[in-house]
């Protein structure tokens, strides 16, 4: 495996889960991860950290978020003017019978992430209007995959959850046509549903032709994919992948390959959900085959959820944390490191 290093430290009595990273107009690297008690407590918070040195070296982390509830699962999009995105959903879990979801939020930032925007609220037709449910509710709606900007400039953000009266939960995106500043309900499309499988945590990558690729982790085992080729207003039939994933990490290249990254359910590495990649040399046709490298194993059942970060051309970064250290972790790889089929 590569050797992994420290990005970023939680303060004292807390954890770092979940990070995300993306590469700034300037050559910066901003990340952001969670801080919190647990991987499941209503302190949680959004960091983040930056580097002015292609990952070498990071600065001491500063609080984007810290609302009232858990705040959680921070994902990161760069925009073509160089606007960033923050996206999470918040979750209050000490109400009784049901943990209660307050939907997901957006910020926007133009100074590379030091300020934000007030929270903009994502539109859906799985969380009531107010965003506020009652634990008789059992419908919610949260996000995992961040942002994804099109070529002509509107911007897609993809949620799971239930509707009411529903079982299994479906996957969709929403759309922003000003930059980000309002995400209408009206705007979701389908992305999946199904009886028997739950479709959850669904991530976006647009390729170089402008094809939009959708990853959803399943209850079945396996992330399943499904396209669009009229930027995410159809969408094809979910088909499952040969990827046992889960908190899947997928993106584009400057080659036009995909370097996807994510947690394995497989255990075919170690006996924990380590983290693994795969190089997909052709993203427009099938993402099966391709053979998958260990990149990193903390050792405990608590980790995965990898990010990576195109560095400069042939250098990559992927993310992932430790819970025993604290600490949001990287390693660094290049093509040479990812077999061909």
């Amino acid at each position: 495996m590569p050797t992994p290093f420290t990005v970023a430290r939680a303060e004292a009595g807390s954890l770092a889960h979940f990070p995300d990273i993306v590469r700034l107009l300037d050559g910066r690297l901003l990340a952001t991860y969670r801080e919190g008690a647990g991987h499941v407590r209503s302190d949680g918070r959004i960091a983040l950290v930056e580097s002015g040195d292609g990952g070498r070296t990071w600065s001491e982390p500063w609080v984007a978020v810290d609302g009232e509830f858990d705040d959680r699962d921070p994902k990161l999009c760069r925009l073509a003017d160089g606007t960033v995105l923050l996206s999470y959903f918040v979750i209050d879990w000490s109400t009784p019978a049901l943990h209660t979801t307050h939907g997901t939020y957006v910020h926007r930032s133009t100074d590379g992430g030091h300020t934000w925007s007030e929270p903009i609220p994502v539109g859906t037709a799985m969380i009531d209007e107010g965003g506020r449910l009652t634990p008789a509710v059992p419908t919610w709606a949260a996000s995992h995959g961040g942002a994804a900007e099109l070529p002509g400039g509107d911007i897609l953000l993809p949620l799971y959850g239930r509707l009411p009266g529903r079982t299994w939960q479906r996957a969709t995106v929403v759309r922003s046509t000003d930059g980000g500043r309002t995400w209408p309900a009206g705007s979701e499309v389908l992305l999946a549903e199904g009886d028997g499988v739950h479709f959850q945590e669904p991530t976006l990558t647009v390729l170089a032709g402008g094809e939009v690729i959708a990853l959803i982790r399943t209850t079945a085992d396996q992330a399943w994919l499904c396209r669009s080729t009229d930027g995410g207003h159809t969408w094809t039939d979910p088909q499952p992948t040969d990827m046992p994933a889960s908190s899947h990490h997928a993106l584009p290249l400057s080659t036009g390959e995909v370097l996807v990254t994510y947690g394995d359910l497989s255990k075919r590495f170690s006996e924990h959900r380590d983290t693994v990649g795969r190089l997909v040399r052709d993203p427009a046709k099938t993402w099966d085959g391709y053979p998958d490298v260990p990149l990193y194993d903390s050792g405990h059942p608590d980790q995965a959820n990898p990010s990576s970060v195109e560095v400069e051309p042939g250098r990559f970064l992927t993310l992932s944390f430790d819970v025993r250290e604290a600490t949001v972790v990287g390693v660094f790889t290049t093509p040479a490191d990812y077999p061909e089929v």
